[in-house]
């Protein structure tokens, strides 16, 4: 499988048997108990309270009704934290998703707004699925973000300030790979 080719999603034990990704709100009839784990995130600070409503230009659905994907392999993101924050990150898994099997995505690069503001609708574009390849290293402004954190003795986001694709409908596993961030 080429993974510059794919997209991808952190494999845990709620999706491990799953046969595709859905959007969070999906999960409020089919797992209402993963659910309420996973919007209870959203809970932490009053920006991302606003989260869950947040519009998405384009999809025109909210935060919770799309998918979200990397475009960065998680390799990069493991590499940073090992350069640039001195911290081994333990095992984790991801879904390498080829970039075919997601339908009518978008690609969110928040660079003007904050977390829980409306996004600008220059924020958001049309992937293109015949050009898209995967990032092979982290963002200035994720690599910056690390810094900041592994200086201050913490951790956090692993995609924290990287652009994402989203997309409202389901994406499909059964072509898809799994990955340890920490093969490259």
């Amino acid at each position: 499988m080429d993974l510059s080719r794919c997209v991808f999603h952190a494999r845990t034990p709620g999706n491990a048997g799953a046969e595709r990704l859905e959007p969070l709100s999906a999960l409020r009839t089919t797992s209402p108990e993963a659910y309420a784990r996973a919007i209870a995130k959203y809970d932490d600070t009053p920006e991302r309270r606003r989260l869950p409503s947040t519009r998405i230009p384009l999809l025109d659905v909210r935060w919770t009704e799309a998918v979200f994907l990397s475009p960065v392999h998680p390799h990069a993101i493991w590499t940073a934290w090992r350069e640039i924050g001195g911290v081994d990150l333990p095992a984790q898994e991801f879904w390498a998703i080829p970039i075919d099997e997601v339908r009518d995505a978008v690609v969110l690069d928040r660079r003007l707004t904050g977390t829980g503001d409306p996004l600008e609708d220059s924020e958001v574009s049309r992937l293109d699925p015949a050009a898209y390849r995967s990032a092979a290293t982290t963002t200035p402004g994720s690599a910056a973000w690390i810094r900041e954190l592994a200086g201050s003795g913490r951790r956090g986001a692993w995609f924290h300030r990287t652009p994402h694709v989203l997309t409202a409908s389901p994406v499909p596993l059964g072509r898809a790979a799994v990955v340890d961030w920490r093969e490259g």
